[in-house]
């Protein structure tokens, strides 16, 4: 069949101006399989014609992919037709499917549309290595001159009724996906199989979410909202896999389960073509401490600071000069009663500004106040012209000579509060060692001192109230323990805020992070269910693991690493690291451990471990010594002196890999090396 298009149809299309290189990028990519008749496929060395039969996972799951990209069924899984293609319920229909040329994606150039002729689509089905299952890509290019909006709908018919399904939060057959939620997991019904389905459709950092129509439990479609102007792209990234049914169907859960297919982590492996366009996943904010200071205060305000005082009366009225007063400005506010003098003030936001009934104080050292002002006599001297009497109940914006967003962290400030409102509160020096409050987890509570703190700020999982990060590396989630927190401020002394009114506690530590709430903890440490991560110590002197049938007991001492990789029967299956070398996998007979982690003693179910590291052996100052000794005697022009060497080094065992590590890594003699990697070889 051939195409109506010009026979240079790629040269062609790309040669118009589509407003951006990025656009014409994906327009190749959509024109990629779109080739005239006449033209073979094999003068396409990057694509070949496409070979449909079953794969195969790394996981054991079988998959059928039909010639319009929909799953077909093979033997007793449960999906009779999978994620079928409709525009506007328009079927997709593809033209000569082509695959590349290792055969673990297919690329499917679809027909022009009857509703939408203007409109390109292309399907992309990868086979994926890890974690296993397919990955599609749909991508959209509006090729007309007008805008289009229009619906996609991905279609699965069961082989019987299905039981339910449910979001990765537990949440039982909703109508659309929640903020946070990404997943959906299809349990089967008693005729069909013995494993779930588990699609994912969308990014847990924000893009667009799918609406969810049932039709009687033997059919789920998923629907897209997209809109196009006249040369704009999007595309929509989903993952589908088969899991083991999830034993417990409480949230926790449901998230283990679904953690290796999120499209967050799987976002590595995405075309960086069609990356920029994804509608449904959208990148994971690389925003730190930092910048959030920087781009909030004064930057809000939309008016730039000038060697002059500036005065705004709404959008198209800006006059600069200087403002005068015949006394300080005092600020009554929740907080307290303060006063300040104009040298003090960075600008000023009136109710005509804020819309809040409030006046907000923004200061030169990076505090902003909101609450009801009074001074004596304000006024603003423009550069020419009569001097103007400022009314505070009426203000709009006054911006003071000079004035800066936020670039440097503020001196003798040990915690910075910012509230909900988007105050921020500099709290005054302490010893440190004093309890601002404690943080209630999961598992038990966190006690937090400006000593320990590096910055607290709101949980992206919804439900839970804080995410903070202490000096030790712990980066854990929960609720303030009580209703107020008790703090001195530099501007109002001591005082008490609601801890409903609490948005962030920022330090000077958190200033410096480069992104995110990365800190490497200081010793022992346990990961646990949501990223959580704790300096900890397990209680335990030993640990039994199931191994085929038998059961051995090791010694905490002698434990590198414990890996938790799933559960069943609430029995955690898990990798067990020695420091000799060894490796022992099964199941950790424990149903919960005793760790000690801030001063704190709890108990976790074992079902909550995503990994236990534990901090390596310590060997005396003599005794490290001793070994740098026996280290430069392997390289002895004596052979007998080199021999007695490299036996007592290996009688230290696993105690002195560390050292000799670090000795290999600097050594140059190649007896040295060859001796050292002997050693330290773990079939020695």
């Amino acid at each position: 069949m051939n195409f109506p298009f010009p026979a240079r149809f790629n040269e062609y299309y790309l040669s118009r101006s589509w407003g951006s290189a990025a656009v014409g990028t994906l327009f190749a990519l959509l024109t990629l399989t779109l080739i005239p008749a006449s033209v073979s496929a094999s003068d396409r060395p990057d694509l070949i014609p496409a070979a449909f039969g079953i794969w195969t996972d790394v996981t054991g799951s079988p998959w059928s992919v039909e010639a319009a990209g929909n799953i077909g069924r093979i033997g007793s899984a449960m999906v009779n037709s999978g994620l079928a293609l409709l525009i506007d319920e328009e079927k997709f229909a593809p033209h000569r499917p082509m695959m590349t040329p290792d055969g673990k994606e297919l690329i499917l150039q679809g027909l022009p549309m009857d509703a939408w002729p203007g409109l390109r689509v292309q399907r992309r089905i990868r086979m994926m290595d890890d974690p296993g299952g397919l990955r599609y890509t749909e991508l959209f290019l509006n090729n007309s001159a007008n805008e289009i909006s229009f619906s996609i709908a991905l279609a699965t018919n069961f082989s019987g009724n299905f039981k339910t399904f449910l979001s990765d939060h537990g949440r039982s057959e909703p109508l659309i996906l929640g903020p946070r939620e990404t997943s959906l997991i299809v349990l089967p019904g008693t005729s069909q199989a013995s494993r779930a389905f588990l699609f994912t459709l969308a990014g847990a950092s924000g893009g667009e979410r799918p609406t969810i129509s049932s039709q009687n439990r033997y059919a789920l479609t998923f629907r897209y909202r997209i809109d196009l102007a006249p040369g704009e792209s999007a595309a929509i990234v989903h993952h589908v896999a088969q899991i083991a049914i999830p034993q417990s169907m409480d949230r926790r859960s449901l998230l283990k389960s679904v953690q290796p297919f999120t499209l967050d982590r799987l976002r590595s492996g995405f075309d960086p073509d069609w990356l920029p366009f994804v509608l449904n996943a959208l990148p994971p904010s690389k925003a730190t401490p930092r910048t959030s200071l920087e781009t909030g205060g004064i930057s809000a305000l939309d008016s730039v600071s000038t060697e002059s005082d500036l005065l705004v009366m709404g959008e198209g009225s800006r006059l600069t000069g200087s403002v005068v007063s015949d006394g300080p400005i005092r600020l009554k506010s929740p907080l307290g009663d303060a006063e300040f003098s104009l040298e003090q003030i960075a600008a000023i936001a009136g109710p005509a500004f804020q819309k809040l009934g409030q006046t907000r104080l923004y200061l030169r050292d990076g505090q902003i106040l909101s609450g009801t002002l009074q001074t004596k006599n304000l006024a603003f001297q423009p550069t020419e012209g009569e001097r103007i009497a400022l009314d505070l109940s009426r203000l709009d914006r006054l911006v003071c000579a000079n004035a800066t967003p936020m670039t440097a962290w503020p001196k003798q400030t040990p915690i910075l509060l910012v509230t909900r409102e988007g105050d921020r509160v500099r709290i005054a020096p302490t010893d440190g060692k004093t309890e601002l409050f404690q943080l209630s987890t999961a598992w038990g509570s966190i006690p937090v001192t400006a000593e320990n703190l590096i910055w607290l700020h709101p949980s992206e999982t919804p439900g839970v109230g804080f995410r903070v990060l202490l000096q030790n590396g712990t980066a854990g989630e929960g609720f303030l323990f009580d209703s107020a927190v008790s703090l001195s401020s530099i501007s109002f002394g001591e005082t008490k805020i609601s801890a409903l009114q609490i948005e962030s506690l920022y330090t000077e530590a958190a200033w410096m992070l480069h992104e995110g709430d990365s800190r490497s903890p200081i010793s022992s440490s346990i990961t646990l269910t949501g990223n959580q991560r704790f300096d900890a110590m397990m209680a335990e002197e030993s640990v039994t693991v199931q191994v085929d049938g038998a059961l051995i007991q090791t010694p905490i001492s002698e434990i590198q690493r414990i890996e938790g990789k799933d559960w069943t029967q609430d029995l955690l299956r898990v990798q067990i690291e020695r420091w000799d070398g060894g490796v022992l996998t099964g199941f950790l007979m424990q149903p919960a451990v005793n760790i000690r982690t801030n001063g704190q003693s709890w108990i976790v179910p074992s079902i909550d471990i995503f990994q236990v590291d534990f901090a390596s052996p310590k060997l005396t100052p003599e005794i490290q010594e001793k070994i740098k000794k026996l280290v430069i005697e392997l390289g002895s022009e004596d052979w007998a002196v080199r021999e007695r060497a490299s036996r007592e080094l290996g009688a230290f065992g696993y105690l002195a890999h560390p050292v000799l590590k670090r000795e290999l890594a600097t050594a140059t003699d190649p007896e040295v090396i060859q001796r050292l990697e002997m050693i330290l070889d773990p079939a020695n």
